[in-house]
């Protein structure tokens, strides 16, 4: 019998299995940084001069469809004024286009299922906003500190809504919160100052308000809660200084600190 503890024996196992298993080749193709894994493509930088910016559905010799906008592949691109993404893309990650202060106008197509940490964090002159059907959760701070969006569409199909996903949106002005989501995070709409009306969809299933998820919403003036919540979350109220009426249905079991 063959010992496989030998350790000529081990560093062959561990070389064959590295040459088997699946790489991604890190590569560049005009403006763009990718890696490739053999059959789809990662966009995971952009170099170039901005402005209006289509991103390629196919990148690479092999012409392999973009299916992801990586980790802060468009961080910090402050000369980006507009966005189309193609619809082979299925993922926008974490920080992918945060910092990108002249970005006013994003195409999100129907294939993307999800939305990264901070994607579009500190995008300032993003005016508005919509969320396709296709994408069920928004992720954590996705458009934190947005000061220049005034609106944004949020679709039936999303259940979640993160924490701090749209804090310091200090222009936006209402929200239709759609009677497929269920929670809303923590600091959810935190310190946006500028927001008067708040709707909940019929019928609502949202059960719970997260911590400070309106906390500091100085111009709220009043709030009718759905039968469906049955928790607020601490100081979820806060710092509303015009707020004159909140109805709370009889399903509210729970009343967080200084709500």
């Amino acid at each position: 019998m063959k010992n496989n503890n030998h350790p000529h024996v081990r560093w062959l196992i561990c070389l064959c299995l590295l040459c088997a298993a699946p790489r991604a080749w890190a590569l560049t193709s005009g403006d763009y940084s990718y890696t490739d894994d053999g059959s789809a493509v990662t966009i995971t930088g952009y170099n170039g001069a901005g402005g209006a910016v289509t991103i390629p559905s196919v990148l690479g010799p092999s012409s392999h469809p973009v299916i992801s906008i990586g980790y802060i592949a468009f961080h910090n691109c402050t000369a980006l004024t507009s966005v189309t993404i193609p619809s082979s893309v299925t993922s926008i990650g974490a920080y992918a286009f945060s910092g990108c202060t002249s970005l006013t106008s994003v195409t999100i197509p129907s294939s993307v299922t999800s939305l990264g940490t901070s994607a579009f964090q500190d995008c300032t002159g993003l005016t508005s906003v919509t969320i396709p059907s296709s994408v069920t959760s928004l992720g954590n701070y996705a458009f934190f500190n947005c000061t220049g969006l005034t609106s944004v569409t949020i679709s039936s199909s999303v259940t979640s809504i993160g924490v701090g996903t749209f804090n310091t949106c200090t222009s936006l002005t209402s929200v239709t919160i759609p009677s497929s989501v269920t929670s809303l995070g923590a600091f959810a709409f935190y310190n946006c100052t500028g927001l008067t009306s708040v709707t909940f969809a019929a019928p609502s299933s949202v059960t719970s308000l997260g911590a400070y998820a309106f906390t500091n919403c100085t111009s709220l003036a009043s709030v009718t809660l759905p039968r469906s919540v049955t928790s607020l979350g601490d100081d979820v109220f806060d710092g509303c200084t015009s707020l004159t009426s909140v109805t709370i249905p009889s399903s509210v079991t729970s009343l967080g600190g200084a709500a």
